[in-house]
């Protein structure tokens, strides 16, 4: 990576998954004096997308975080319709098994392909996204003007900053804090802690033929014991082949996460045999979600932990409704705040 710009910020935002990079692009539109050489995105995964994930393995294609998305806020309606238009993404189903009339959306090229398509937006308008960049701790700058996040590439750095948006899962985001020192109220950081996080084991099956599935070619079964959600992604429409997405279920992941991946790998095939008979499975991979989901979702869509010396904000999609859409919501959300003391 290259050196790091290291003028002031006015906005360090943590994650660039569906909610870091809505809150930039949010910031952007509610500042017209801001330019995007204001905002910096830190991000610890190599990638932009947070549980917007899709892999590839040979020529199957897999999204295996965040499978699709409805559309239940006026808010977010505007930004799917706007997505449509441009081709990025479109109606999958009405429903798994059993058909209710709410569209089902995923992105045309794989779920990855909206947040990189949005990543691509902001870099163009001058907003520096840092990949492979693991941040440290948050903390107040010692002359008071802000914050100081400091981050690990290579030889430790740091970020000056007006305004701090923490995105990832609430518990990292409290640990962050801490270890920063900030003089935030214990009782609010075990809110962050409360929200939890669910852990998946997620399966990627590469198979011979389509997968046994009804019509859309997935099962949504939240009280089955193994696992809760079943995907064909070519039935989905974004691999050429067929490629099965196994999600694990809460309680069996639980049990599951501490063995190792041959251990787990084996004691899932038969299970997931049984799924895809009369294909046979060509290769089976697992990936760990340590936190795929919130256990208990805050109710707002952000936590504005303090307002000095600057905007300290918790947001992402353990707040709000949840899922893709509350993950939007939130980073929209978080911006405004920003916003408000910023204008």
């Amino acid at each position: 990576m290259g050196a790091y710009r290291q003028e002031r910020r006015r906005a360090v935002i943590v994650g660039a998954g569906l909610s870091g990079l809505t809150t930039a692009g949010a910031l952007l539109r509610l500042n017209p004096r801001w330019q995007g050489s204001d905002i910096v995105i830190v991000e610890a995964a190599p990638m932009v997308g947070g549980r917007l994930f899709t892999e590839q393995i040979g020529a199957a294609v897999f999204d295996h975080g965040a499978q699709f998305f409805t559309v239940r806020s006026a808010e977010f309606e505007l930004a799917v319709d706007h997505w449509t238009r441009a081709g990025l993404v479109g109606e999958w189903c009405r429903g798994f098994t059993v058909v209710d009339g709410y569209p089902r959306y995923r992105a045309n090229a794989g779920m990855q392909s909206l947040a990189i398509h949005l990543a691509g937006e902001l870099t163009t308008a001058g907003v520096e996204i840092l990949p492979s960049t693991a941040v440290r701790s948050v903390s107040p700058d010692p002359a008071g003007q802000g914050w100081t996040v400091t981050v690990e590439a290579g030889d430790r750095q740091s970020l000056e900053t007006d305004a701090v948006v923490l995105t990832p899962p609430a518990p990292f985001s409290a640990a962050l804090i801490r270890q920063g020192g900030a003089p935030i109220d214990p009782e609010v950081l075990s809110v962050l802690d409360g929200v939890g996080c669910h852990r998946v084991l997620a399966l990627l099956a590469v198979v011979d033929r389509p997968a046994a599935l009804p019509p859309p070619g997935a099962h949504q079964q939240p009280d089955d014991p193994t696992f809760s959600f079943i995907a064909d992604n070519q039935a989905k429409g974004v691999s050429g082949v067929p490629a099965v997405t196994f999600h694990t279920a809460h309680q069996r992941s639980a049990e599951l996460w501490e063995e190792a991946d041959d251990v787990i790998l084996a004691t899932l095939l038969p299970e997931v045999t049984k799924v895809v008979a009369p294909a046979r499975t060509l290769e089976l991979q697992l990936r760990r979600w340590p936190c795929s989901g919130p256990v208990n979702p805050h109710p707002d869509p952000y936590l504005e932990l303090t307002r000095t010396p600057g905007p300290l904000i918790v947001a992402g999609d353990g707040f709000g409704p949840s899922k893709v859409e509350g993950a939007y919501l939130s980073g929209l959300a978080a911006a405004r705040a920003v916003a408000a003391d910023q204008s």
